[in-house]
């Protein structure tokens, strides 16, 4: 019994021992990180790149709905709620009839590389639109741009905006309805979208890379539902519909499950992809991949 006693007691000594030693080093990392005056400077770039438009950079004139999302904070911070407010609705007044959304956009006259796929609208004559139809993060990227304006300006006046007679919320729900009835896989309750690189909105298989077609990969992963389930977070915060409420919170419990399920390996871990449907060409390429490395590690 004092055997045994001691064996837990020295098993907890090397438990405890660990964590301290990882929260010493964690806490060592965030003295190192808030130490960085580094920072600071790149903090000021980016605000000061903020100040001069939404684009994504100075000779990229797109206004896209992905990028946006991860500056909407800061660039509350450094424009006015209008101008953010302004360009957050040229994306609802290029939303498609069949209630799809598009990447990003740009004025006509800057419509000017090689996309023979251009998105237009009534609602709006001044823009076009454009869509790497690869990816399935649009529609979820708007909606949590929305999400953290309202949360971050307090108006909620924007979800009540009318483009074409329909309500921004409308829009946005309308949203989910599309990606539920074109890119969504029922034998596993989660989205799909084409094996992509880059961002997640490049697929490898042709010159252009940006637009489905024969050769594209459909496959499974964890980025494409992740957002999903972020978007329908935010929607069940700005939705006063109990009913509309419970029916996004049932929704998103769904696909959680569903990627703990089937795209989340327990034993490593790790996430992976799962391929729905692919060409011969990808499938040669990827024993060819294996080979070589198979060939590297003898």
């Amino acid at each position: 019994m004092k055997i045994y006693l001691a064996y837990l007691l020295a098993i907890t000594f090397l438990v405890s021992s660990c964590s301290s030693r990882k929260q010493t080093e964690e806490h060592q990392l965030a003295k190192t990180i808030l130490a960085d005056t580094s920072l600071k400077k790149v903090d000021s770039m980016a605000r000061a790149a903020i100040k001069e438009g939404f684009n994504a950079g100075s000779g990229y004139s797109q206004i896209w709905a992905r990028d946006m999302n991860t500056f909407i904070e800061t660039a509350l911070e450094e424009s006015s709620k209008e101008e953010v407010k302004g360009a957050i609705l040229i994306f609802f007044a290029l939303q498609q009839k069949n209630d799809e959304m598009i990447d990003g956009y740009v004025l006509k006259k800057d419509f000017t590389w090689n996309d023979d796929t251009p998105y237009y609208s009534d609602n709006d004559t001044k823009h076009v639109g454009f869509k790497n139809t690869v990816e399935t993060d649009q529609e979820t990227s708007l909606i949590q741009l929305v999400g953290k304006y309202v949360k971050k300006t307090g108006d909620t006046s924007i979800l009540a905006e009318k483009i074409g007679g329909i309500t921004v919320l409308t829009r946005m729900e309308r949203m989910i309805q599309y990606l539920l009835k074109e890119k969504y896989n029922r034998s596993y309750g989660l989205l799909y979208g084409a094996m992509t690189a880059d961002w997640g909105d490049v697929q490898p298989n042709d010159d252009f890379g940006c637009d489905w077609n024969n050769l594209s990969n459909e496959a499974i992963d964890v980025y494409d539902n992740a957002m999903l389930i972020i978007a329908l977070n935010y929607l069940q915060e700005m939705t006063t519909d109990k009913n509309q409420k419970a029916n996004w919170a049932e929704l998103q419990k769904s696909v959680k499950a569903n990627v703990r399920k089937h795209l989340w390996d327990e034993k490593r871990k790790n996430s992976f992809l799962i391929f729905i449907r692919e060409n011969l060409q990808f499938r040669q390429d990827l024993m060819r991949i294996a080979s070589i490395i198979m060939v590297a590690l003898r």
